[in-house]
């Protein structure tokens, strides 16, 4: 035997050793997950937000087996949570559950952030959350056309409150004043503000379905609309704004992300599972009760929806000249 011969064969079987090896470890490695999921919730226990991501948490558990850790890390618009994911191992083992603040408002209304969007990657959209905007059940105003014709004949008077500079409360009013060509005073608030709706120390405010339901078969506030494209179950004699104002759409959104550079295996097994508990008859049920709407999809429809939502909340916070510090 040559010595070339010879030298082929041990090349051989050293790449045949290696590629031994390298299946060996792959199989190896455990399944993903097979420890605690950690779920940081950049909101207080309690809100929207974090009770939604506690029902998701809860079904994966049941279906993997492994514990979510909810992870509240509230303050600065989601700032802090996203920066704490967004610094996190690429492993699938933290995640980052938040609304459309973070990648399509605060991007525009800050001038530094300690995150980008491209250092996350999207899992999945689990649901859309719509605004309800509402006056005092004590006020004259009844309906959408009453808030506008009013606020055309007080120009700069009326008053509408949000849950602060930039916040999603804050940019759907925006955009309808603009749609329907108004003005009234911003009164951004750092804590409640329906409570002087209720009062009528404010006129007017958009509010999160799962806070103005409640309220509003309380008695407390009179629905004027919703900003989702239709009308919703819980409140169908509530009219869409879209039917006042066509193309108006305001809705805001809960979704997964992980940090950028987790494996793409571990991404679609995310993706399995959510996509699963989203269509659960009794999640779906669950989220309906709170007036939110069920999405769920793939990672490619998520990105695409968030680079529309992006470019249109882009346009309103730039029209207005929305900026925070």
């Amino acid at each position: 035997m040559t010595s070339s011969n010879i030298s082929r064969r041990r090349a051989l079987a050293l790449t045949g050793a290696l590629l031994a090896g390298t299946a060996s470890a792959l199989h190896a490695q455990p399944a993903y997950p097979s420890r605690p999921v950690r779920l940081v919730v950049p909101f207080p226990a309690g809100t929207s937000p974090d009770v939604t991501a506690r029902l998701w948490g809860d079904r994966f558990t049941r279906l993997t087996g492994q514990p979510v850790v909810v992870e509240n890390r509230a303050g600065a618009s989601t700032i802090i949570g996203a920066q704490v994911v967004a610094s996190a191992p690429a492993d699938g083992y933290t995640l980052l559950w938040t609304v459309n603040n973070t990648f399509s408002i605060n991007p525009f209304v800050y001038r530094k952030l300690p995150y980008k969007a491209e250092n996350f990657t999207p899992v999945t959209r689990i649901l859309s959350v719509p605004y309800v905007l509402v006056t005092s059940a004590e006020s004259r105003i009844r309906t959408l056309a009453d808030l506008v014709r009013e606020a055309k004949a007080r120009p700069g008077e009326m008053t509408y409150a949000s849950a602060g500079i930039g916040q999603g409360t804050h940019v759907v009013m925006a955009r309808l004043l603009n749609q329907a060509g108004v003005s009234m005073i911003h009164v951004p608030y750092k804590e409640a503000f329906v409570p002087d709706v209720i009062a009528q120390r404010i006129d007017v405010a958009f509010d999160a379905s799962t806070g103005a339901i409640p309220q509003v078969k309380g008695g407390k506030v009179r629905a004027l609309g919703v900003s989702s494209a239709r009308r919703i179950p819980l409140m169908p004699d509530v009219p869409a704004i879209a039917e006042s104002y066509p193309g108006f759409v305001g809705d805001s959104w809960h979704g997964i992300f992980a940090p950028k550079g987790t494996a793409a295996p571990v991404i679609a097994t995310l993706l399995g599972y959510s996509q699963r508990i989203v269509d659960e008859a009794d999640f779906r049920a669950a989220l309906l009760a709170y007036g939110l709407t069920p999405v769920g999809g793939g990672a490619d429809d998520f990105r695409r929806f968030l680079d529309e939502d992006a470019r249109a909340w882009a346009k309103v916070v730039q029209d207005n000249g929305i900026m925070a510090e």
